[in-house]
């Protein structure tokens, strides 16, 4: 099957519409958030990312025409998007492959768009972070040769106000009722060799 990855626009408001509702769905889909939590809003909030970071995606078609069956975002220094990358890092978020085109790769392929991406903008490390849950994307990660990363995991809380609160794992030693309720979040980062 042809299929092509790129970035897309900002200007692409149907192909904006059809990455947020994409990602959604593929987290949804794994139970990995709540329909009215507030991340669900972040996730299909596909417009900002292509704002302020760079929105790839992996099209069918030999033109990138067909649907758009994965995504990745590839976040910059600078960037409001950036949670754990520091200095030139760059970070991936939001990997998303729709649940019936699994199987293909796409993952793995998207995964590599991005660290290439950062590479070719001078990155000297790629940072992510992934839900302790995530045993597909965790194996993923690890034979792609990334690295774990303890000084990256953090818990993460939805408020009811809709933003997020961000834990360190000393800050959860220290008061562990800080971090009911909230997701575990493993750091890996990449290095070229």
């Amino acid at each position: 099957m042809t299929e092509v990855i790129r970035r897309v626009s900002p200007e692409e408001t149907s192909r904006l519409t059809e990455v947020g509702e994409l990602t959604a769905l593929a987290y949804l889909a794994d139970g990995l958030v709540d329909v009215s939590g507030s991340y669900i809003l972040q996730l299909r909030n596909a417009q900002s990312r292509a704002q302020h970071a760079h929105l790839l995606v992996l099209s069918d078609g030999e033109r990138g025409e067909g649907s758009i069956v994965g995504t990745i975002t590839v976040v910059p220094p600078g960037s409001p998007f950036i949670e754990f990358a520091s200095g030139n890092e760059f970070e991936l978020r939001m990997l998303a492959v729709n649940p019936i085109e699994r199987g293909r790769g796409i993952g793995r392929k998207l995964t590599q768009a991005g660290i290439d991406l950062a590479l070719s903008n001078g990155a000297p490390r790629v940072v992510l972070t992934t839900m302790e849950s995530m045993h597909v994307a965790h194996r993923l990660y690890h034979g792609m040769g990334f690295q774990r990363q303890e000084d990256l995991d953090r818990y993460v809380i939805d408020n009811e106000d809709g933003t997020i609160t961000r834990v360190t794992m000393a800050e959860a030693a220290m008061n562990p009722a800080s971090v009911e309720g909230g997701v575990k979040l493993l750091g890996y980062s990449w290095e070229p060799h």
